[in-house]
């Protein structure tokens, strides 16, 4: 990624020097653009229209929590950061909210893949073929 250093310099300026540092840390980059809205877990998403970003670069997530996901973002939120459309879910009208056929906790549940608390299921189904056990035979 190519960040000149007069686009770090004066985007640490304009977010202050505690946000820019957890944006390095978290972001890997220094971003400046306006607030757009948050979500029920905290997160705040961010856009900017400055005309020197990288394109598809203009939308951003600051996460609440440290343990950074995207399955932390709630489904309208994350339509708007992958350009799906330009209306944030905070400005749409009450009819345009789409309800889910099923019911999500407020709480957010995190994403064990890759850990020994992640999800395995049982499996049922009978095995094809055998292992193989030695017989030992007197000679």
């Amino acid at each position: 990624m190519s960040v000149s250093l007069w686009r770090t310099v004066r985007n640490a300026y304009r977010v202050g020097l505690k946000r820019y540092a957890w944006q390095v840390a978290t972001l890997g980059d220094a971003k400046s653009g306006d607030f757009v809205g948050q979500d029920d877990f905290g997160n705040k998403f961010y856009e900017t229209k400055n005309p020197e970003e990288i394109h598809l670069r203009t939308r951003w997530v600051e996460y609440q929590q440290w343990g950074m996901d995207m399955s932390q973002v709630q489904p309208g939120w994350h339509w708007w950061l992958a350009y799906g459309t330009n209306t944030p879910p905070n400005k749409l009208s009450p009819e345009q909210i789409s309800e889910r056929a099923y019911p999500v906790p407020k709480v957010h549940k995190l994403n064990l893949t890759g850990t020994p608390g992640a999800y395995v299921p049982y499996n049922t189904a009978k095995p094809k073929c055998e292992a193989w056990t030695p017989q030992v035979a007197r000679r």
